[in-house]
């Protein structure tokens, strides 16, 4: 077989096969992701931040487009992209003040994680949100990756290490959800909001992200590329919050998705859709990962 069309076949293989390209983007994703925290540092980490949650937010307007929003596209994308470079410095200089500010924050989060939660059940969107859209844009998705930034600019290399590793266990979680669900799942979880998501699935992405979690830690303390006292039995424990999270703000997008009648959030990357559909799962992490590391791990 020439080369030309061995090619050819692989690029069919991959027309047809959507789990193949899903593979091979998260792949490439990971190693993406590990390259700008090994060379770029802090401030490769703050820039990949910014750059997946400008690109998320533009994609969320267009989002509310579609489900009867009217929102101030470019306003929106100036605050949103100075949120998390924001969030970043004014951590780093003023550590004790970013602290009293965190659970205002926190409480912010919050209400937006319930009104997500109102939206799946209702499976309607209100009608001040469509008018707001603007405004809760920038809340659901610059404001919650400010709080990867928070870590960051607080514990320095080791709070990027420690945003690796909350996002990794929400994607371990997508991944086994993906592997499980496709080979046992029966057991629907939200049929009316995310058809393809069961029960079956979700227990075997929490399971495999407590054991990639564990892994992930285990490299980390043996290579020593961190200063934190943080065992891999604590890794898996501490998953479980983080992978449950995950598939609650999955489905949060999901039901934006829904409401405005498309099947994902843009077409950047193949087999996984825009960049908020690389994002859903770890929009509402954030801040329960933020409050498992600073009120936990350290």
């Amino acid at each position: 077989m020439n080369p030309k069309t061995l090619i050819l076949k692989i690029s069919e293989y991959f027309k047809s096969h959507s789990f193949a390209r899903r593979c091979v983007s998260t792949l490439a994703l990971f190693v993406l992701l590990f390259c700008v925290v090994y060379f770029g540092k802090i401030y490769g980490a703050i820039a990949l931040m910014t750059l997946v949650s400008t690109l998320a937010l533009y994609e969320f307007y267009k989002l509310a487009e579609h489900f009867g929003g009217s929102p101030r596209i470019v306003l929106g994308l100036i605050l949103g992209t100075a949120l998390v470079p924001f969030f970043y410095y004014a951590s780093e200089k003023d550590p004790a003040g970013t602290e009293l500010r965190v659970p205002v924050l926190i409480w912010v989060a919050a209400l937006v994680f319930f009104f997500g939660i109102y939206l799946m059940a209702k499976q309607k969107i209100p009608g001040w949100l469509k008018g707001l859209s603007t405004l809760f844009g920038v809340l659901y998705i610059p404001l919650m990756v400010s709080f990867y930034a928070l870590l960051a600019g607080l514990k320095g290399m080791d709070g990027v290490l420690l945003c690796v590793w909350i996002v990794l266990a929400a994607k371990f979680t997508d991944i086994g959800g993906l592997l499980f669900g496709c080979k046992f799942g029966k057991h629907k979880l939200a049929p009316s909001v995310s058809p393809n998501k069961s029960w079956e699935g979700v227990f075997g992405g929490l399971a495999l992200s407590m054991l990639g979690s564990a892994g992930l830690v285990y490299a980390f303390n043996s290579f020593g590329v961190w200063t934190i006292t943080f065992s891999p039995l604590e890794a898996a424990l501490c998953a479980l919050p983080i992978s449950a999270t995950s598939v609650v703000s999955d489905l949060v997008e999901s039901a934006f998705k829904r409401q405005a009648g498309d099947k994902d959030s843009g077409a950047t990357i193949p087999g996984i859709g825009g960049a908020l559909d690389l994002l859903d799962s770890l929009i509402f992490v954030a801040p329960v990962g933020y409050a498992i590391v600073m009120y936990y791990v350290l």
